[in-house]
Formats: structure tokens, sequence, C-alpha cells
């Protein structure tokens, strides 16, 4: 199982599932100024924003489980001037303090929307600075062509966008169910972030395929990652599910808990398939620097 680097994996999925949440949530609120005067709405939004605080630092936490010495940690960030990964490891640190403050705010400063929204745009700009460095750590190896593409970028913004919007319409949806006397109805922001999600992972996935023209590592990359039966469940999983639910939210955007619960882990368990399919597709093969 060591080539799927399961504690890569968890981290890069959870940690982009609570930046996607963040961006989603910074979409509703400047879509839909109301989310923040309405004390029911901006209580779903505080329960969220205390998920991803949880989320983001189980994330960064599990990354450590892939060091062979964890406790020596705090040496990775002092190779900042040269190393993407020491860059991450800071961004990811940031991150987290931003994401707690960004909560906090979401708790203290109910009365100031444009502080809340402001702080938003934020976090979410922090995230995705963050996923594009954590990106860069994988883009810099030119040796392996499956990470050495921009294609590596477009997968893990994916995946944030795809996990973090249906987290939301997830969310506002069983809210919706739950309120009998009000208009049920979502920012159609939210299903179209859905989209815009399965439409750039399906670009990943074309791209990777493409690898079946070429020769040496990328060849084998493709035989590895189109081989397995992750693939066929990332299909179903994150690409037919996903458009599937997004069209339904269009339309009718009411759930219960179950219905909603089920989806949510299955396009979660599809995204953490893709990821242990990315780092698959290169520590499959020897040597691997």
């Amino acid at each position: 199982m060591s080539e799927y680097e399961l504690p890569l994996v968890f981290f890069t999925v959870f940690c982009q599932w609570a930046v996607g949440t963040i961006v989603a949530i910074t979409v509703l609120i400047l879509a839909q100024p109301s989310w923040l005067s309405d004390e029911k709405r901006l209580n779903v939004l505080r329960q969220l924003a205390l998920g991803i605080v949880a989320i983001n630092i189980l994330g960064s936490v599990l990354s450590l489980l892939h060091l062979g010495s964890p406790t020596g940690a705090y040496r990775a960030i002092l190779g900042i001037g040269h190393s993407w990964l020491s860059r991450e490891v800071i961004a990811f640190a940031l991150l987290n303090a931003v994401v707690v403050i960004w909560a906090a705010m979401m708790f203290r400063f109910n009365s100031n929307p444009r502080l809340i929204r402001q702080v938003s745009l934020l976090a979410s700009g922090a995230g995705v600075a963050a996923i594009l460095v954590s990106a860069q750590v994988y883009y810099q190896m030119a040796s392996h062509p499956l990470w050495h593409s921009p294609l590596t970028h477009l997968g893990f913004i994916a995946t944030a966008l795809l996990l973090g919007f249906t987290t939301l319409g997830l969310r506002l949806s069983v809210f919706n169910a739950a309120q009998n006397d009000r208009e049920r109805w979502l920012p159609v922001a939210l299903p179209t972030g859905i989209l815009c999600g399965v439409v750039l992972l399906l670009v990943v996935i074309l791209g990777y395929s493409a690898g079946f023209n070429q020769q040496g590592k990328m060849l084998a990359s493709a035989v590895t990652v189109f081989g397995s039966g992750l693939m066929g469940w990332l299909i179903f999983g994150a690409l037919i599910t996903g458009s599937g639910l997004a069209a339904y939210l269009y339309q009718r955007p009411v759930l219960n808990v179950g219905v909603a619960g089920a989806l949510m882990l299955t396009l979660l368990s599809a995204c953490i398939g893709g990821r242990m399919l990315f780092y698959a597709g290169v520590m499959s093969q020897y040597p691997w620097f």
C-alpha cells in the first residue's frame, strides 16, 4: 500500500476540501449577503466553519505520518529559500492560522458582515495559494511526467471545487428541507461550482489518458492509473454523481440528511481514490528519483 502514500492522500484531499468549502461559503455570502444577517442561516455557516477547521487541522496532522521522524518536522521549514516542500509546510501552517481566525470571526463579528466578507476573501485566497504551492511540489519533478504537468494544478483545484461546493450545496439542501415555511432555493453559483469541479476533473482524466500515446514513464503511469478499479469509482463517484447532483440542485435543492450524507461519502471516497491513483501512477515505478 506504500505506493498510494496514504498520509499524503488524506493531507491533500482533506485540506483541499476545507479550502474549497471556504471558497464556496465566500461565493454564497457575496451572492446572498442576507445569509450573514439571518441568525438561522448564519448558524449553518458557523457549523460548517467549525467542521472546516477540524478537517484542515486533521489533514495537516496526517501529513506528518509521511515523515520517517514526525518530531523532526520543524526542520522542513529550513529550506524555504529553495525548496517547494518547505514553502508548502509554511503555507499550510499559515493557512491553519487563517482558517481558525476566519472561523472565530464568523462567531464574533456577525454584526459586521463587511468584515466577514473581507476575511472570507482573504481565507479563500490564502487557501488557493496553499493548494497551488502544494501542486508545485509535484510539478517541479521533471523526471515524472504524470506530475510534471499543469494537470497536477488542475487536479488539486478540481478536488477543492468539487468537494467544497458539494459540501455547502448538500448542507443547504438539508437546511431547506427543514424550513417547510420558506422558499426552497440555492444560489445558482453553488451547483455551478460543482460542475466546474467535474469539468476540471474530466480534463485531468482525459489528459492522463493521452499517456497511452506516449512512451516511457508516462505510458507506465497511464497503464497504472487506468488499469485500477479506482478509476472506475472516480468516474462514477465524482464525474457521474457530481454531475447528477449539480443537475438536481439546479431544480430542487431539498435533501434529507441520509441521502445528503451518502452523496457526500460517495464524492469524498471517489476523490480519495483519485488521489491514490495520482500517487500510485508514479510511486509504482522504480527507481522513483
